[in-house]
């Protein structure tokens, strides 16, 4: 079998993660510098369908590894279903997502076969003839580490989510796809999944949300912290902010955002107060949609945000929260009951004139 980077992918609710696919496109790259295939690695039930995805990603192969005891995940299913596959590939390098999920085997199999595993990963790279490089977090995102293991050494490196985003697919790409379906001993397993629960939206961790909410300095306090805290209650979105207002006590400090913070790429991230310092701006690289509100027009949030709104926070959140409970008292199937708006769908603002203070948009 010809020398091959392994990626170990998998799914939430019967689609590829987003962190899967970050996997694939940093394997493409680290790939092409060894001069090796990417073989993606995909484990579950009926996920053969998603093998195109990953070639569009950069996948030049793929392992489906399909059983019907692995439709919810167990620990000790992948274990006994990926060990072989893995063992028969022998890759040059072993790049996952950085989850719970990998987190709950792969730490098995590296101590089984006396390998380095390295978490927090945020870049892969081969220097010299092909000696693995792994730059990785510590001390919770102070400081970052860089480790290099002799050649030929098998590492398994674990990359944290949202930590480079993924780009468009190439839908010309094409892959070898093999589907293997292992005979597997459920007895075994000592875990099973019954089912996953919705992340809550105030404790999910930020690198997984797909909507933020975040204030910095211009927040003012915990005053304007709780109306950003009732805002995102009101949007299903997670609560997030500034290292500035996390160093002064406005917020839990596991919720700055980034450089030496937490990375996140939502699909919406809507700044309050929020100046843009070089190391906020660099945790907010990936992000679909960012809209910015600030009083400072020449902040460079702005400058980073889709849609600026210049203007008073402590003037428009009010009106925002005030039109926000009145579309969703209005959509309410019972409107003596208070009603949470659509956790996947942003949800619209009314156009019609308000009294409202004089704000610039621009985009």
């Amino acid at each position: 079998m010809d020398k091959s980077l392994a990626v170990i992918t998998e799914t939430l609710n019967g689609e590829l993660t987003p962190a899967s696919l970050e996997c694939v496109e940093e394997g493409r790259e680290v790939a092409d510098r060894l001069g090796v295939r990417v073989r993606a690695i995909l484990c579950g039930s009926e996920v053969a369908r998603l093998a195109e995805t990953l070639a569009a990603h950069g996948a030049d192969a793929v392992t489906v590894v399909e059983h019907e005891a692995l439709a919810q995940f167990s620990a000790d299913g992948w274990l006994q279903a990926l060990a072989p596959v893995l063992r028969a590939l022998q890759p040059t390098l072993l790049l996952a997502p950085d989850s719970g999920q990998m987190r709950a085997w792969l730490p098995r199999l590296a101590a089984r076969w006396h390998l380095p595993l390295v978490g927090c990963c945020i870049r892969v790279n081969v220097i010299g003839d092909g000696y693995p490089e792994i730059i990785r977090n510590t001390y919770g995102g102070a400081c970052q580490e860089r480790l290099v293991w002799p050649y030929a050494t098998l590492v398994c490196a674990l990359l944290i989510p949202g930590v480079r985003g993924a780009g468009a697919p190439r839908r010309d790409r094409t892959a070898a796809i093999d589907v293997l379906r292992p005979e597997l001993d459920q007895t075994r397993f000592r875990d099973r999944t019954l089912r996953t629960l919705p992340a809550d939206p105030r404790t999910v961790d930020l690198s997984e949300a797909e909507r933020i909410i975040s204030g910095g300095f211009g927040a003012g306090g915990p005053s304007g912290m709780a109306l950003l805290q009732r805002l995102a209650e009101q949007m299903g979105a997670a609560l997030g902010g500034t290292r500035v207002a996390a160093d002064r006590g406005w917020l839990e400090v596991q919720r700055f955002i980034g450089s030496t913070g937490k990375i996140v790429a939502p699909k919406l991230y809507i700044a309050f107060g929020v100046s843009g310092a070089g190391q906020h701006l660099a945790g907010v690289t990936d992000a679909e949609w960012v809209v910015a509100v600030n009083n400072d027009r020449t902040a460079p949030m702005l400058k980073r945000a889709d849609l600026a709104v210049v203007g008073d926070m402590h003037e428009i959140l009010p009106l925002l929260l005030d039109k926000l409970q009145a579309l969703a008292a209005a959509h309410s199937p019972d409107p003596a009951a208070p009603a949470s708006p659509d956790p996947i769908r942003p949800v619209p603002v009314a156009a019609e004139p308000v009294s409202a203070p004089t704000v610039e948009l621009y985009p």
